[in-house]
């Protein structure tokens, strides 16, 4: 149906087509007898091609020529069927053409198996004889040759066993088998007795094992056993795991004793066996048996002496060593005991014993750091770092911390001296030991060493002089925290690579590396608290300034020469004693951040600032920027980098705000205009705190509001916020502490962003000019989105807008 339309619709489509091109315009009409004429003669010829096809399906569904069709597709079958007759024809042929020939090669094979069967029979019977005529006698090098022919030649006559006279044979030759097996077994029962009064022939011994290799079996397994339990019988008697010689002490003897006897057996014995019986391999792996079973009853009954574990420990993996280098093979495999069933699958070591009962080692190594690190913690860390820095007053003082470089000498040498015992979990537990003392020596030695006394060491109240000793501590806090974190990842790496490849994953520092990052975000923010200390006096100097009643600009005022001087002394300090440049880069990107704050809050403390205050204020922001210009090297040569850059931003905001605090209201349009030209927003609270900086009375502030609202309600293209609306213009007493508090965080229990404290500047959402400012307004006390249009938020500012549009109603 679908298929249907589709075709209706070209249909119509191709007519609509043709109607269009034969009466393009109106004069075709006049042609239309023509255009029909064709029109007819299209439809003949259709009409014709039709009957045309219609006369050739009727040809081609005549019955007769399907008859046709149907006669060639019988005459094709009758020629398949016979192609397959022939087909069957010759296979008959060629199967009567080959079965002579087949039959002629089962007769070959017959026969020659059945020569071969004779040639055997043969063969047996005269090994046989030879057999028995060997029997009585003891020469057993050539009974071990004829045996072996005898028992290689039985095995493929078996299936012949029902004939009387094959059967015969196999009965004589077992009975030969058993008399022989017999009178070996005398010989060697007379070897194992070791009879002073009637030695063993060893010759005779030697060919015996000859005749022992063709039984093979068990036999030789018994033999071979029963020879391996009385070269150890002496051995379990004497170092019984109950006895004193059995105890952890003295397994130094154990190994000695051991190498005597494998002494003795390499010089009379071991020739004496064939090689293929690796005897003497079975003969130490026996021994490591024994002594691994006896070790693990030891060790399991008590604690043991961490000198005397150490000591077996070193004497088991000589011991190791020494035969993995004589087999030239690992030595769980030498302990690989073929012919012990009972014994493990899995390959050991007598050393592996000891892992287990390892952490004894670890425990005393964890100790000794507790030991070491004790006249460091807690109260005396503070104490241990002042006398660091008094011993090198002269100098520049140690880049860190000298507590730091022997803890981790200290886990060096642990480190190396233990793995070379093991590579199992007492390493992994040796780690966390490891990360337990780094996070110990983090919290109670380089952060405490930074806690104040009782009697805070102020700056103020010293002369002229800045107090810097709480700098330098900060100072090489931080440089001994980076130290340990970089040298962690070291420590990490070796760790690794000491370890067991199944228990790397479990060996990570990265929560002590998280807290040395935290020591050092702390090192900053106590840096920046003792820099805003110092400049404490300036900044209260802002305040006592009268600058309402200035009448000319004079230079720069006093209290910048204090700041700057402040600002330049605990920067040398820092740029000094910090190592790496990337933390001095973050003090002044911080620095920054805190200056530009605390004056911003004392100048809006100190409003009204008339135009000749603000100019002043201008012009000592200008002697503050070149001064933080410096902080990361003293004389940049290049003037524009990021850091510039940063600075410029920073305090390029502040002195947009003091221009637009200076220009003259006299004419209020330019005032207002000169606003939305600098600060391009259209908030009428950011209006208001200019107004408010300038100290514009109030009979003023209400015709400079109505026309800011009025030429702010035409322009499109200004904002509607702007960096003053994060400018707090009521800052409280506690406010600076606050800010640095907000901007840096202060040291605690909890982990500090890196990101946060450690970026290369300050985040983009942090508020851009004035970052530690608190975002609040002189008329509302909740920060505001920045996301969305500024509105009225207060009663008094939604009280001036309906004034405002009363105002015009009139006016209109």
């Amino acid at each position: 149906m679908a298929q249907v339309d589709v075709a209706g619709s070209m249909a119509v489509t191709q007519a609509m087509a043709r109607l269009a091109s034969d009466f393009s315009d109106s004069t075709a009409l006049s042609h239309h007898q023509q255009i029909h004429a064709r029109l007819q003669l299209e439809i003949l010829d259709v009409r014709e091609e039709v009957a045309r096809l219609k006369g050739e399906l009727r040809r081609d569904q005549d019955p007769a020529r399907m008859g046709h069709i149907q006669r060639q597709i019988g005459h094709l079958m009758q020629q398949i069927n016979a192609i397959r007759e022939k087909a069957a024809e010759a296979e008959a042929i060629v199967k009567a053409i080959t079965s002579d020939i087949q039959r002629l090669d089962v007769a070959k094979r017959n026969l020659t198996r059945t020569m071969q069967t004779i040639e055997r029979w043969g063969m047996l019977k005269h090994a046989h004889q030879q057999l028995r005529e060997l029997v009585p006698t003891k020469r057993y090098k050539e009974t071990a040759s004829s045996l072996s022919a005898v028992m290689q030649l039985l095995e493929p006559l078996r299936p012949l066993t029902t004939v009387s006279e094959v059967a015969a044979v196999f009965k004589a030759a077992e009975s030969d088998r058993k008399a022989v097996q017999e009178k070996v077994n005398v010989e060697m029962e007379t070897f194992f007795r070791n009879d002073p009064n009637h030695p063993p022939d060893l010759r005779i011994v030697a060919e015996s094992c000859l005749v022992i290799e063709v039984l093979g079996g068990d036999y030789r397994k018994h033999i071979i056993e029963r020879y391996l339990q009385l070269q150890l019988a002496e051995y379990r008697r004497i170092f019984r795991s109950t006895d004193e010689a059995g105890q952890l002490d003295n397994v130094p003897r154990r190994y000695a004793w051991f190498r005597r006897v494998l002494k003795q057996h390499d010089e009379e014995h071991a020739a004496l066996f064939p090689a293929s019986w690796e005897v003497t391999r079975l003969l130490v792996a026996s021994f490591a048996e024994q002594t691994r079973v006896d070790l693990a009853n030891v060790l399991g009954k008590a604690v043991p002496n961490v000198g005397v574990l150490l000591d077996a420990l070193q004497a088991t993996l000589d011991f190791e060593g020494a035969f993995s280098r004589r087999f030239a093979m690992p030595f769980e495999d030498v302990t690989v005991n073929s012919i012990s069933p009972s014994s493990s699958s899995s390959k050991w070591t007598i050393s592996s014993i000891f892992d287990t009962h390892f952490g004894v080692y670890v425990d005393a190594q964890d100790k000794a750091i507790a030991d070491m690190l004790s006249q460091y913690r807690g109260a005396r860390s503070r104490s241990s770092l002042e006398g660091v820095m008094i011993e090198t007053e002269d100098n520049a003082g140690p880049a860190v911390l000298p507590s730091s470089t022997e803890l981790f000498y200290v886990y060096g040498q642990t480190l190396d001296q233990c793995s070379k015992y093991t590579s199992g979990d007492a390493m992994v537990k040796l780690g966390k030991v490891f990360g337990k003392w780094l996070k110990v020596y983090c919290d109670d030695v380089l952060l405490s060493s930074m806690k104040k006394s009782d009697v805070r060491k102020s700056f103020e109240g010293r002369g002229s002089g800045v107090q810097l000793q709480d700098v330098k501590n900060a100072c090489l806090v931080l440089n001994t925290a980076e130290y340990c974190l970089n040298t962690s990842v070291q420590l990490e790496e070796r760790l690794k690579d000491k370890v067991r490849g199944d228990l790397r994953d479990q060996v990570s520092f990265q929560e002590e590396r998280d807290g040395f990052t935290s020591c050092m975000a702390t090192c900053i923010t106590n840096l920046l608290r003792e820099l805003e200390t110092a400049c404490d006096p300036a900044f209260a100097a802002i305040l006592k300034t009268p600058w309402r009643d200035l009448e000319n600009v004079s230079g720069r005022s006093a209290y910048v020469v204090d700041l700057v001087s402040s600002i330049k002394e605990v920067a040398e300090c820092v740029r000094t004693r910090i190592e790496s440049k990337k933390y001095i880069r973050n003090f002044a990107d911080k620095t920054v951040g805190l200056v530009i704050t605390r004056f911003t809050q004392s100048v809006v403390k100190s409003r009204p600032l008339r135009k000749i205050g603000a100019e002043q204020i201008l012009l000592d922001v200008q002697a503050v920027k070149a001064c933080l210009l410096d902080l990361p090297e003293p004389h940049p040569e290049n003037s524009v980098n990021g850091y510039t850059k940063y600075v410029t931003k920073n305090t390029g905001q502040l002195e947009t705000m003091l221009k637009v605090v200076l220009a003259p209201d006299e004419v209020p349009e330019g005032f207002v205009q000169n606003y939305c030209l600098l600060i391009g927003d259209r908030s009428f609270t950011n209006f208001q705190k200019i107004l408010d900086l300038k100290g514009t009375p109030r009979g003023d502030q209400q015709k400079l509001v109505d026309i800011f609202l009025s030429v702010t309600s035409t322009k499109d293209d200004l904002a509607d916020t702007s960096f003053l609306t994060g400018l707090d213009m009521d800052p409280g007493s506690d406010k600076s502490a606050a800010a640095a508090a907000h901007a840096f965080p202060a040291a605690n229990n909890n982990v500090i962003p890196v990101a946060a404290l450690f970026s290369p500047t300050l985040p983009s959402g942090s508020g851009g000019v004035l970052p530690s400012l608190l975002n609040r307004s002189s008329t509302d006390n909740h920060s505001p989105d920045p996301n969305r249009t500024e509105t009225p938020r207060t009663f008094g500012e939604f009280r001036r807008l309906v004034q405002f549009a009363t105002r015009r109603d009139t006016y209109t």
